[in-house]
């Protein structure tokens, strides 16, 4: 059997170098990613100045080269975040918001907030912030956000106020006015609350524990004092209210009732009566007793 030629093997190392390439590239210059319900993702297509493609993925897989381009996900449902003092909640560090109210009381609160993002202005939202990590937006543009609008607008309220029976409307204010910037970009806020109470600085804190005490105690020494008067009345009641049957029971004793108790009376002797006379009556006067001899001796 003849040899191969040089040429053929040649040719044949050629063709095997091509398939290792091809195999290679294959590998290197297509990738893909699975983009779940509840999500939705966007090509930014790296050699184009970081452009956005038309193409708005939703769901399913994705194929991209990842030289050219890369696929950034973001979540569509609810997402909640919170920013406390506190490091085992929340960020590790003071993410705490401060204001200072209508009478110079400085405050600082801790709040969650919870906001949903409009699948449909994602390519936007990304254009505009450039946030491949949705969480890096939210302590950073939306966290700014809330403290200046929670600055301005507790600046409006005096301490006991925001602290009392205008809470609830200071909470729903910011709220608002959070949504109302936050919705152009495609971010609607559901809601916006506090975390724990307000915290005022000690000295006050502990004026305020006080009142509270007062107030308390106040409210308990009148519920007493009209627990005490009620009792009372309700002893004046009962005592008039006996007064008024005696008299009423007198008035009703007349002449004829009392004739006909004493009716009664003798009735009642009589029907008892054994039908025998007495063996003793008195005398009349002289308080003498006379022994009435029975109808067997005077035979």
């Amino acid at each position: 059997m003849p040899m191969p030629s040089r040429g053929l093997i040649k040719i044949g190392a050629a063709l095997l170098a091509l398939i290792v390439l091809f195999n290679l590239m294959d590998k290197t210059l297509l990738s893909w990613t699975v983009i779940n319900p509840g999500y939705t993702g966007i090509k930014i297509n790296r050699l184009i100045d970081r452009g956005i493609s038309k193409e708005n993925v939703v769901t399913g897989f994705v194929f991209f080269n990842p030289i050219q381009s890369v696929v950034v996900v973001y979540p569509t449902f609810v997402q909640r975040e919170v920013w406390t003092r506190s490091p085992s909640e929340g960020s590790p560090s003071n993410e705490e918001l401060s204001f200072n109210t209508k009478d110079a009381v400085p405050v600082t609160i801790d709040v969650a907030v919870s906001y949903l993002l409009d699948a449909r202005k994602v390519p936007e939202f990304y254009t505009r912030f450039r946030a491949d990590d949705i969480s890096n937006w939210t302590h950073g543009y939306l966290r700014d956000t809330a403290r200046n609008i929670v600055v301005a607008i507790g600046s409006e309220y005096s301490f006991d106020d925001v602290n009392g029976v205008k809470k609830e409307e200071f909470l729903s204010r910011v709220a608002a006015e959070l949504n109302r910037r936050t919705q152009p970009i495609g971010v609607s806020i559901q809601q916006f609350g506090l975390v724990g109470a307000l915290r005022p600085p000690p000295e006050l804190a502990n004026a305020v524990n006080a009142k509270t005490k007062a107030i308390q105690d106040s409210i308990r020494t009148e519920n007493e004092v009209r627990a005490a008067q009620a009792e009372a009345r309700k002893k004046v009641a009962i005592a008039e209210g006996e007064a008024a049957a005696n008299r009423a029971l007198a008035s009703s004793l007349d002449d004829r009732l009392l004739a006909w108790e004493r009716l009664k009376l003798q009735r009642a002797y009589i029907d008892k009566w054994n039908g025998q006379m007495p063996n003793v009556v008195g005398g009349e006067g002289n308080g003498l007793l006379l022994n009435i001899p029975g109808p067997a001796a005077s035979k």
